[in-house]
């Protein structure tokens, strides 16, 4: 999916976003079966929102970006976590259990 884009720090992040003025950030653990669960919700309804921009880390691989994210929002790191941000503020974010399709479709509606 060309809407769905793996990034690795701040510049890939700023590079990805452009102009965007709303998309979602997942940080995903590698190894973590919550996460598991919450990325096959993310990717669901990534795949049926293709004018929606999805970015994703990888908490393990992409360390750097995982700690400048908790500093940039103010949000403590959790993973796996789920942020929603419009005009470059978090204005949603989940965590754990709570990452589901169905919240995210209720927080867009």
């Amino acid at each position: 999916m060309e809407n769905f884009v793996h990034v690795r720090n701040l510049d890939e992040l700023k590079q990805a976003v452009g102009n965007e003025q709303h998309y979602w950030l997942f940080k995903h653990s590698s190894t973590c079966p919550v996460s598991a669960g919450a990325w096959k919700e993310y990717s669901e309804y990534a795949s049926l929102h293709p004018h929606q921009l999805f970015l994703y880390l990888v908490v393990q691989e992409d360390r750097e970006l995982s700690a400048a994210i908790e500093e940039i929002t103010g949000v403590r790191h959790e993973s796996p976590q789920l942020f929603h941000f419009a005009s470059e503020q978090v204005d949603w974010h989940a965590s754990h259990n709570k990452i589901k399709s169905k919240a995210m479709k209720e927080f867009i509606a």
